[in-house]
């Protein structure tokens, strides 16, 4: 919620939660860390700023510099390059470059097509299922595109999320 009154350096600050905790105090040697996650995604001197006062491409670059903050094995991104300008794109397209190259499991959520064709070597293809996974050029090709769309155009809105579990019934 970008109504919420927090700043920009408090909302990076989250992504200490797992060394500073729900009390601790954010020290100077954290200070330090979360202007250096501003200033890799382009933020210096932002830090003081409302969230609700950002730009959609400002306010993906905070959650970057807390993504930076959090320093995780794995992480997680849901249309990270959705509603942003270019630069912008390629400049945290750049970070999950990094974090790739750096050994990281990235799992990132995305529809366009060509962004994962250019940027993503891993590809899992889903549409309520899987439809394919492995190397992006041998699952991004015309026959899973066709099944995908032809899943989702089948789907049932009042089918149930996920399949109830039926291995091991009596």
């Amino acid at each position: 919620d970008r109504t919420f009154p927090v700043s920009v350096r408090d909302l990076v600050a989250m992504g200490l939660w797992a060394e500073v905790g729900a009390f601790g105090r954010i020290r100077p040697v954290h200070a330090d860390q979360i202007a250096n996650a501003l200033a890799a995604v382009g933020l210096t001197g932002f830090d003081r700023r409302p969230i609700g006062a950002l730009s959609g491409g400002q306010m993906q670059r905070v959650l970057f510099a807390r993504l930076l903050l959090q320093d995780a094995e794995v992480i997680l991104l849901d249309e990270p390059f959705t509603a942003i300008d270019a630069k912008t794109a390629a400049d945290l397209m750049a970070l999950v470059q990094r974090w790739h190259g750096e050994g990281r499991t990235v799992v990132a959520v995305l529809h366009d097509l060509d962004t994962v064709r250019v940027k993503f070597p891993d590809t899992m293809m889903i549409a309520r299922e899987m439809v394919a996974h492995g190397l992006t050029a041998q699952v991004l090709t015309p026959a899973n595109l066709l099944r995908a769309r032809q899943m989702c155009e089948a789907i049932d809105d009042a089918a149930a999320v996920c399949a109830p579990e039926t291995r091991g019934a009596a």
